[in-house]
C-alpha cells in the first residue's frame, strides 16, 4: 500500500549505502559478504520497496543486482552502480524541486514507458574510446555529425524561449521534437550512447507533450534547455577527443538529467501557484515580423506533423556544407587573382593598347570583380546565431537578477563575416549583461519612476554605409556621468584635475577594472568585461560609441566592418612609402594655407580646420621616413576621427581609392601600434594598413591619462 514518504527517508536509505560500502573496504575480495552489510541491504531492500518513494525503478534494478550477488568480489562493484543509481535519483530530486514541487500525488503510479529511459541509461556508461571507433574510421563522417547536431541544438533553443511566450502551442512542440529525434538518430547510429540516450529522453517528454498526454510548462523548457547545454558540452567534448585532447565523462549530469525528464514526464508540471519565483519573471522574446515571418498555414506536414520546408517550397534555396578551410582557401586565393590582375592592368608595358586587347582586358577585371564579391559573400553568414545566445542569456539573467525584461530583436537576417559573427559573441554577451546588471533598475525602482515593470532591451543589426552596425538600447537608467568619474577618480584611473567632456567620461567604463558595482554579483561588478568589448570590437577594426539620457536609457552601437577579408581604403604617398588608410576612419582631406597652421616652439603642432582647431600630426615622424614633405602647407592632411577625437594626418600625397586584400604581418609584427595589417597594391608594391585609433593612441594616447 503506497503512502506518503517519510522526509527523513532519502537520508536513512543514504546512511544504508554508506554502510554496507564501509563493511567492503574493510573485507577482501574473495571472502564472503559479511552479514552486517546484507542485513543492511535486506533493510535497504524494504525501504526503497515500501517507503513510498517514485521513480525509483533504476535503483531497484541496482538493488537487486546487488542482492544477487554471492561474493565481495561481485558485490562491490554492484553496490558502486547501486550508489551511482541512488545518488542521480537523488540529484534529480532536488533538481526538479528547485524547479517546483509536482503536481502529482506520491501514490501515482510511474507508467512504464516514463521509466524505459531511466532503466536503459542503467546500462554501464560505455567507455569514452569505445564511443570514437566509429567516428575515428570516417572522420569526415564524424565532423558533419557534429556540426550538424550543434546547428539542431542551436534552433532547438531558439524554438524553447518562443514556446516559453506561446505556451501549448503544437507547431512550437513539432519544432522543437523534430531536431532532437535527429540528433538521437545520427548519434545511434553512430554508437554514441551517451548523446543518444538523453537526446531519447528528451525526445520522449516532448512526444507526450505533442500528443496531448503531458501539460508542457516551464518546468519543461528549463529542463530541454538544461539538456541543450549538456548536449552541446557533449559534442563539444568529442570533437575535442576526436582531436586527441582528453575529456572527463559527464555521466553523473546526464543521468541527474534523465532521471529529472522521466520525473516530470511522469508526474506532470508543478500545480499552478506553486511554480518558484522564476514563473514570476516572465521573460518574452518580440522578434519583428519581417524577420520572423509565420508559417504557411497550407503548407503539407511531415510525419511528425510539422509544416515541412523542403525544397520545392524555397526555390532556388538549396546548401551543401563545405569545411571552412577550404572557403577560407578559395577566398585567398581569389584575393591573389584580384592583385595579380590589378598588377597587369598598370603595367607601364600595357599603356598603349590595341582595342581588341583593351576590351579584353576590362572584360576580365569585371569577371574577376564579380568573382571576387561571390567569394565573400559565401563568407557571409546572418547574424541570427548570436542573437538567439543573447535571447537566451537575457531569459536567465532576467529570472537570476528578478527584472522582468521583454528582449526585442531585428535584423536578425544582417550578414557578415563568419569570423566577425563568432568574434562578436563575447562583447554582445558582456554589453546584455551590463545592461541588465547596472542599466535596467529592479521592478519597485521603475515604478517608482512612472516605468513599466517590465523593461524592454532591443538588439538591431542592419547595414550601413560598408559596415554592419549593431545597437544595444535599455530603458534603464542610462549613464551617471558624475558617478562615473568620481568613481574612476577614486579607482586612480583619471586624474582629478582632467578636465572630460561628457562622452570622454562615458567612455571610462570601458577602462580596465573599472565598476560602478556597489557589490559582487553573479552577473557582474568584478571591473572586468567592458574593457574586454572594447578590446575585442577593436580587433575586429570595429567601434563602438554611447548615446545615454540619464534616467531613461542607454544606447550602445558597435559599427563593424563588413568582412575581414577586403578594405575599402585611401592609398597614401608618404616619401617612397606607400600607406592605406581606411575610408571608414576618414572625415574629410584638405590643402591648408599657411595661416591654417600654428606653430609650437617652432614646430608645426595644430591646425585649424573650419574654426576648429586639431592636432596636426605628420605620418612621417611617426614612421621615422626622412624623404617626405616637410612643409605641412605643401602636403595633404588626411582628418582621422575614432572615439569622437579628432587629429589632422600630414602626407606627401593622395595616390586614389582601392579595395585591397588585407594580408597578416605575421606574428613578429602583429602588436605594431598603429598599424593594422599590410596590403599588395596594384603596382605590386606592399602598403601598411593603418589603424586610425592606434595612430590616436600612439600620438595623443587616452584623453584620462592626458
Amino acid at each position: 500500500m503506497s503512502h506518503t514518504p517519510d522526509a527523513s527517508l532519502p537520508q536513512r536509505i543514504s546512511d544504508l549505502l554508506s554502510r554496507v560500502a564501509c563493511e567492503l573496504v574493510l573485507t577482501g575480495p574473495d571472502d564472503d559478504v559479511p552479514s552486517v552489510a546484507r542485513t543492511a541491504l535486506t533493510e535497504l531492500d524494504a525501504l526503497v520497496r515500501d517507503g513510498g518513494l517514485v521513480g525509483v525503478d533504476a535503483v531497484r534494478v541496482a538493488l537487486d543486482q546487488a542482492l544477487a550477488s554471492g561474493s565481495v568480489r561481485t558485490l562491490a562493484p554492484a553496490v558502486e552502480a547501486l550508489s551511482q543509481r541512488w545518488e542521480s535519483w537523488r540529484l534529480a530530486e532536488q533538481l526538479l524541486a528547485e524547479l517546483g514541487p509536482s503536481s502529482a500525488s506520491a501514490d501515482d503510479d510511474v507508467p512504464a514507458a516514463a521509466t524505459a529511459t531511466v532503466v536503459a541509461a542503467e546500462a554501464d556508461d560505455p567507455d569514452l574510446e569505445a564511443e570514437l571507433v566509429m567516428l575515428q574510421a570516417d572522420p569526415e563522417l564524424a565532423g558533419m555529425f557534429l556540426a550538424e547536431a550543434l546547428d539542431h541544438l542551436s534552433s532547438i533553443e531558439a524554438v524553447a524561449l518562443q514556446l516559453e511566450t506561446s505556451p501549448g502551442d503544437r507547431h512550437l512542440l513539432n519544432e522543437m521534437f523534430r531536431p532532437f529525434h535527429t540528433v538521437k538518430g545520427n548519434a545511434g547510429a553512430l554508437a554514441v550512447t551517451s548523446v543518444q540516450e538523453l537526446a531519447h529522453a528528451v525526445e520522449n517528454l516532448l512526444d507526450a507533450a505533442r500528443s496531448g498526454q503531458h501539460d508542457f510548462g516551464p518546468s519543461g523548457i528549463d529542463l530541454v534547455l538544461q539538456s541543450v547545454d549538456l548536449l552541446s558540452a557533449m559534442l563539444r567534448d568529442l570533437g575535442s577527443r576526436l582531436a586527441g585532447q582528453p575529456t572527463a565523462s559527464r555521466r553523473p549530469e546526464r543521468e541527474t538529467l534523465i532521471v529529472a525528464l522521466e520525473r516530470l514526464l511522469a508526474h506532470g508540471e508543478p500545480a499552478a501557484g506553486t511554480a518558484p519565483v522564476v514563473a514570476a519573471v516572465p521573460t518574452s522574446v518580440a522578434v519583428q515580423a519581417e524577420t520572423a515571418p509565420a508559417p504557411r498555414a497550407d503548407r503539407p506536414a511531415d510525419a511528425t506533423g510539422t509544416p515541412r520546408q523542403r525544397a520545392e517550397d524555397l526555390p532556388g534555396q538549396t546548401s551543401v556544407k563545405v569545411d571552412t578551410r577550404k572557403l577560407d582557401n578559395l577566398v585567398d586565393m581569389v584575393g591573389e587573382l584580384v592583385i595579380v590582375q590589378s598588377i597587369i592592368h598598370q603595367d607601364p608595358a600595357l599603356r598603349v593598347l590595341e582595342e581588341r586587347l583593351a576590351r579584353n582586358l576590362a572584360q576580365l577585371r569585371r569577371i574577376t570583380t564579380d568573382l571576387q564579391r561571390t567569394a565573400m559573400s559565401m563568407r557571409l553568414v546572418p547574424i541570427r546565431q548570436s542573437f538567439q545566445k543573447m535571447a537566451r542569456l537575457v531569459r536567465d539573467l532576467s529570472r537570476k537578477s528578478g527584472k522582468p525584461v521583454d528582449l526585442v530583436l531585428s535584423g536578425e537576417e544582417t550578414e557578415l563575416d563568419r569570423r566577425v559573427v563568432e568574434d562578436i559573441n563575447d562583447p554582445l554577451m558582456h554589453m546584455v549583461r551590463n545592461s541588465l546588471d547596472h542599466g535596467i533598475e529592479p521592478v519597485d525602482v521603475r515604478i517608482a519612476r512612472g516605468k513599466k515593470p517590465t523593461a524592454r532591451l532591443a538588439l538591431s543589426a542592419y547595414h550601413q554605409g560598408g559596415h554592419v552596425v549593431i545597437d544595444i538600447v535599455d530603458d534603464g537608467n542610462g549613464l551617471n556621468a558624475e558617478r562615473i568619474l568620481a568613481k574612476a577618480v577614486s579607482q586612480g584611473l583619471v586624474d582629478k584635475h582632467a578636465t572630460l567632456t561628457p562622452n570622454e567620461i562615458h567612455h571610462l567604463i570601458f577602462k580596465p577594472g573599472f565598476s560602478t558595482a556597489e557589490k559582487i554579483t553573479e552577473i557582474s561588478g568584478r571591473g572586468v568585461g567592458m574593457d574586454v568589448v572594447r578590446r575585442n570590437i577593436e580587433a575586429l577594426r570595429g567601434r563602438i560609441e554611447i548615446e545615454t539620457t540619464p534616467g531613461e536609457g542607454t544606447k550602445f552601437t558597435i559599427r563593424l566592418p563588413l568582412t575581414l577579408a577586403i578594405l575599402d581604403g585611401l592609398i597614401l604617398g608618404v616619401g617612397a612609402q606607400r600607406f592605406v588608410l581606411p575610408t571608414f576612419a576618414v572625415c574629410e582631406s584638405l590643402r591648408p594655407l599657411p595661416e591654417q597652421v600654428h606653430e609650437v616652439q617652432g614646430q608645426p603642432r595644430m591646425v585649424r580646420v573650419r574654426d576648429t582647431l586639431m592636432p596636426l600630426v605628420r605620418l612621417a615622424d611617426l614612421f621615422g621616413i626622412s624623404d617626405a614633405v616637410q612643409d605641412a602647407s605643401a602636403g595633404t592632411l588626411v582628418v582621422i576621427e575614432d572615439a569622437n577625437r579628432r587629429v589632422a594626418l600630414q602626407v606627401d600625397q593622395l595616390l586614389g581609392k582601392q579595395e585591397v586584400v588585407i594580408k597578416s604581418l605575421g606574428a613578429a609584427l602583429k602588436k605594431v601600434q598603429g598599424v593594422a595589417g599590410g596590403a599588395i597594391l596594384g603596382d605590386g608594391r606592399v602598403g601598411l594598413i593603418l589603424d586610425a585609433h592606434g595612430l590616436l593612441e600612439l600620438k595623443l594616447g587616452t584623453s584620462a591619462a592626458a
